[in-house]
């Protein structure tokens, strides 16, 4: 009797141990797998968009931009049944206008049936310490069985590590991106996404996932002014189109002064290739503010009355790959969060109303 019950605890002790072990988590660098959206390949830290060691003149909120992983995202695939991440943060970025899930969280996606790429999770840690691991559950309880997976990165804080937390009798492996071609974007915090509730929201991001383009993004918030040092990281970007969101930052005299000279630079640096810029779209502050509704309305003249010169002066013909369309972020005055940003309704309604114009420039060049 006493052989049998030591018999009993014995395979009851092993049912713990394999029960435990099979809750334990495994961790892999998610630079391990397939990264994309990143503007330049060899960057010391995988997850800055552009080495400030070798690109010279950011201020200190540049730095801190350039370092943040926007765009990015992380393809993979696993049939665990949870998902956990941790993180090991650089600087971190606090604002009242954005989602915590935004700036400093994770955005994953799925692949679907019809081949669509699908919301599954988001989330950030309620807790964080700038330095230290940040660890917690992205999604749980799922069935077990194989998917795609895309993980967008944190909008707008610096990582130092990343890890992707599976089941430790599941396996996690990197899949090949479905995205066709790299169209790169510079712009304000429009293009950055701030106020969207997270990474994947931003009207880049949509305008990837609904045409199947890959972007990689140079947005910088707040500091898109098309200063000469960025200009030389456009120039050095290995991309077949720009579109541009570079007149929301500049006051009318900037736009004057730097327009010409960047268009000049990017022409020749990237000759024969798509240059679509974007009007800035309208910001709701100016309904009762008469000081935004006339610095806007200067912005504006100044955008038309260089184009006009573009597209009719006598060297027009240099001017021939330069286009100028106009986006929307709203249908009804309703889609703002502080009187500048558009909600993630109004980024929808962006990324669809420059869809068929972008696609109809770029299919010019062969880019579908």
């Amino acid at each position: 009797m006493n052989q049998m019950k030591k018999i009993i605890l014995s395979v009851l002790l092993f049912a713990a141990i394999l029960s435990i072990k099979s809750q334990e988590i495994k961790y892999t660098d998610a630079s391990e797998l397939n990264l994309i959206g990143k503007p330049f390949p060899d960057t010391p830290n995988p997850y800055h968009r552009i080495d400030t060691l070798v690109f010279k003149g950011f201020n200190t909120t540049e730095n801190r931009q350039v370092r943040c992983p926007v765009g990015m995202s992380v393809l993979f695939k696993s049939n665990t049944t949870k998902i956990t991440m941790s993180t090991n943060w650089g600087y971190v970025y606090n604002t009242v206008s954005t989602m915590p899930i935004a700036f400093r969280g994770y955005d994953l996606y799925f692949k679907n049936e019809r081949g669509e790429w699908q919301y599954a999770a988001s989330g950030a840690n309620r807790n964080y310490q700038e330095g230290k691991e940040d660890t917690f559950t992205l999604i749980e309880n799922m069935d077990g069985t194989a998917h795609d997976f895309m993980l967008y990165l944190p909008m707008y804080s610096e990582i130092h590590t990343c890890k992707i937390g599976i089941d430790n009798d599941a396996y996690i492996e990197p899949i090949e991106s479905n995205f066709r071609h790299r169209i790169a974007v510079y712009g304000s915090s429009f293009t950055q996404g701030v106020s969207t509730t997270r990474a994947g929201m931003s009207w880049p991001m949509q305008f990837m996932r609904h045409t199947g383009l890959q972007i990689v993004s140079i947005a910088a918030s707040g500091r898109c002014m098309m200063q000469p040092y960025y200009t030389t990281v456009l120039e050095e970007l290995e991309t077949d189109a720009f579109i541009f969101d570079t007149f929301s930052n500049p006051d009318a005299a900037l736009i004057r002064e730097r327009l010409l000279p960047f268009i000049d630079r990017l022409i020749k640096a990237h000759p024969n290739k798509p240059l679509i810029f974007q009007r800035t779209i309208y910001r709701e502050k100016r309904n009762l503010d008469r000081v935004v509704d006339e610095r806007e309305t200067a912005k504006a003249e100044a955008v038309e009355e260089i184009f006009h010169e573009l597209k009719n002066g006598k060297e027009k013909e240099r001017f021939n790959d330069v286009y100028l369309i106009t986006p929307n972020a709203s249908d009804n005055h309703e889609t703002s969060v502080d009187g500048i940003h558009p909600n993630d309704y109004g980024y929808s309604l962006w990324s669809r109303s420059i869809e068929e114009p972008v696609m109809q420039i770029l299919a010019k060049y062969g880019i579908r």
